[in-house]
């Protein structure tokens, strides 16, 4: 949230000292970590990463996100069994290309969405076009590293879909505690 912003009404007050706490971003790094242990391939790197950014300052947002993959790779390499070959790791770093994109895509907050309602359009604006981005940095790796072949409208749908629920189901937890933050929080004096 920019400092210069004008706090004046109670969700504002409670969004920006949820936005400062250590409990909603080690919420989101508690998250990110588990949702590595119930996904393989499809990590919701750019759901929890998208919310991350509309809800943390931006470097919390990606050492949530950076966290998120990290636990995606080593995962990967150790108990998943990746293959240690160029192309893997390259992978591994392609994902983090797009989804980093697509955390500071979201994290470019605007007076627009400091506000419940424009804060949900943004949200949800940004998980639409953090996606489009992701995939797009996903694309044009598979022309490089090859595989380019699973991007059909059935798996893309199922993984924005898994992105959407993660990123939508964290999301209600925000809305649920800003509201209990908001009568805690007296308005900042300026």
């Amino acid at each position: 949230m920019n400092s210069s912003t004008t706090l004046k009404h109670p969700w504002q007050w409670g969004s920006r000292s949820l936005y400062y706490s250590r409990l909603w971003y080690c919420g989101l790094l508690a998250a990110g970590t588990v949702s590595n242990v119930l996904y393989f391939c499809t990590v919701p790197l750019v759901g929890i990463g998208v919310l991350a950014g509309t809800t943390l300052p931006r470097r919390r947002a990606l050492i949530v996100l950076l966290t998120m993959w990290f636990v995606n790779q080593l995962l990967g390499f150790t108990v998943r069994g990746y293959p240690y070959t160029v192309s893997t790791f390259a992978w591994g770093g392609v994902m983090l290309l797009g989804a980093t994109l697509a955390v500071l895509l979201s994290s470019m907050r605007s007076t627009f969405s400091h506000n419940q309602t424009r804060h949900g359009l943004w949200l949800t604006l940004s998980l639409l076009l953090g996606f489009v981005l992701y995939e797009l940095v996903i694309w044009l790796g598979g022309w490089v590293l090859g595989g380019v072949h699973g991007f059909t409208p059935a798996i893309l749908a199922g993984i924005l879909l898994g992105n959407a629920l993660w990123g939508g189901g964290l999301a209600v937890v925000h809305g649920a505690l800003v509201q209990r933050w908001m009568p805690l929080k007296d308005a900042p004096s300026n």
